[in-house]
């Protein structure tokens, strides 16, 4: 349990670091932005569907990886 709390604290922290960056963006931005909410057809974002993907069992441990690949890939 530590661990994932562990986790979730880094999750927060890195939401409000981005946050303080990008102030003009909103709370639902920031979270697809940083790839928490994602789009159940990831090859096709574009897709009029726009379906999102159910994120309720992703570990954070998971998401908290998903959150530091998006702001490598944006640097």
């Amino acid at each position: 349990m530590d661990d994932r709390l562990e986790d979730n604290r880094q999750i927060i922290a890195l939401i409000a670091e981005y946050m303080e960056q990008h102030p003009t963006q909103r709370f639902g931005q920031v979270l697809f932005n940083l790839d928490i909410n994602q789009f159940s057809d990831q090859s096709n974002p574009g897709n009029h569907d726009h379906r999102l993907r159910d994120i309720y069992n992703d570990y954070s441990e998971v998401i908290l990886e998903r959150i530091k690949d998006r702001l490598a890939r944006s640097k």
